[in-house]
């Protein structure tokens, strides 16, 4: 079976060595080799701080929960289930507008008409790679005065043009960003997640809450916080993953590109569109199948993975039809049409940085078999 995902790890014997250090130090867990990944990344991505956690969903729920925020949050209903976690979690309702064709982002349009008294924050979303318009939703969000948290677990490496034209990393934006280190990602460290944000204050909070929130003496609890701390051979895994960051990207930009060029011809079928203003992460490829193609999407799934090619049905389903918000169902189900047909066409092919000329031209063959 070729997998969907496979972790591009470094050499080992490029990181035995400090695994030694950490081992032997007696600080296995938030030491040196944490702050020299965290200090990596604010002067790649150049924001003021980074803070590494155990998961883009623990940085998810801290953040929101230092922000101190009560009442409803927007985000997309084409997302990973953590994204609408984090928010409930914290007590919060999530709140669901459409996105937008071709990006499958959040639409700032309809996030606009869903901003209400109740709205605390607006949470969007980097999709497969592909950053938001993080102009739009940052000037609707000083507008009309409320958080902007950015769920950028499959960004790390995607950067955004400015109207001024400067290029900048996806980290940069809103009140804070959260970004996924897991075996999926671009930028591995096995297991973890990173949150960037230029506001001293709210990082110092949060490296508290990593550590159950306690005070900065270790001999109070200060903040509501988790067991959030991530092992120093993750950290040091991380960072030289992340050294290797431009690399990493440009091989899947180019495996993303010969997809495009072997299904360009396919019926009924397309693929994510990135905006000249963008740069996806690459984290994966999505082809969205339509009642126009020789097989639907599901027809697809079943044939690739009889043929050893494993698939994904991605984002499926939904947020509001799955069953854990089945209670949000009725409210949303039929009035995010974007929504719902991308959830319905969307399947994922495999897609890692260290992927073989062969493997690629084997998946590419099954695809052209099933849908060409």
């Amino acid at each position: 079976m070729i997998p969907i995902v496979r972790p591009t790890l470094v050499d080992y014997e490029s990181v035995i060595e400090e695994f030694r250090q950490a081992w032997e130090s007696g600080q296995v867990t938030t030491g040196r080799f944490t702050r020299q990944f965290e200090a990596l990344v604010e002067d790649r991505l150049q924001v003021d701080q980074a803070i590494i956690v155990q998961s883009c969903t623990a940085g998810l729920m801290l953040v929101l929960k230092a922000l101190n925020l009560a009442g409803e949050v927007i985000l997309p209903a084409f997302t990973w289930t953590a994204t609408a976690h984090a928010v409930v979690w914290n007590g919060l309702t999530p709140v669901f507008p459409d996105i937008a064709p071709g990006t499958y982002t959040l639409d700032p349009q309809a996030t606009a008409r869903a901003i209400s008294p109740r709205t605390a924050a607006i949470m969007p979303v980097n999709v497969f790679g592909c950053p938001p318009d993080y102009e739009a939703l940052g000037q609707l969000a000083r507008e009309r005065g409320v958080r902007l948290i950015y769920d950028s677990a499959q960004g790390l490496g995607s950067r955004f043009q400015q109207a001024d034209g400067a290029w900048r990393y996806s980290g940069g934006f809103g009140d804070a960003e959260v970004f996924s280190l897991s075996p999926t990602k671009v930028i591995s460290a096995m297991e973890g997640g990173l949150i960037t944000t230029h506001n001293r204050a709210l990082a110092d909070q949060l490296r508290q809450m990593r550590d159950y929130g306690k005070s900065p003496d270790s001999e109070d609890i200060a903040w509501l916080g988790l067991s959030a701390r991530v092992p120093e051979i993750n950290a040091i895994v991380g960072r030289h993953s992340f050294e290797k960051l431009d690399s990493l990207v440009a091989r899947r930009h180019a495996l993303i590109s010969a997809y495009q060029t072997a299904f360009q011809a396919l019926p009924g079928v397309s693929c994510q569109q990135i905006p000249p203003n963008r740069v996806s992460s690459g984290n994966y490829f999505t082809l969205f199948i339509s009642d126009e193609a020789r097989a639907s999407r599901d027809e697809a799934y079943g044939r690739l993975n009889r043929a050893g090619i494993q698939t994904k049905k991605y984002f499926y389903p939904a947020l509001h039809l799955q069953a854990v918000y089945r209670s949000l169902r009725e409210t949303y189900e039929g009035r995010l049409p974007l929504t719902e047909a991308a959830s319905a066409q969307g399947l994922a092919l495999p897609l890692f940085s260290h992927m073989t000329p062969e493997t690629f031209q084997q998946v590419v063959n099954e695809v052209l078999e099933v849908l060409g």
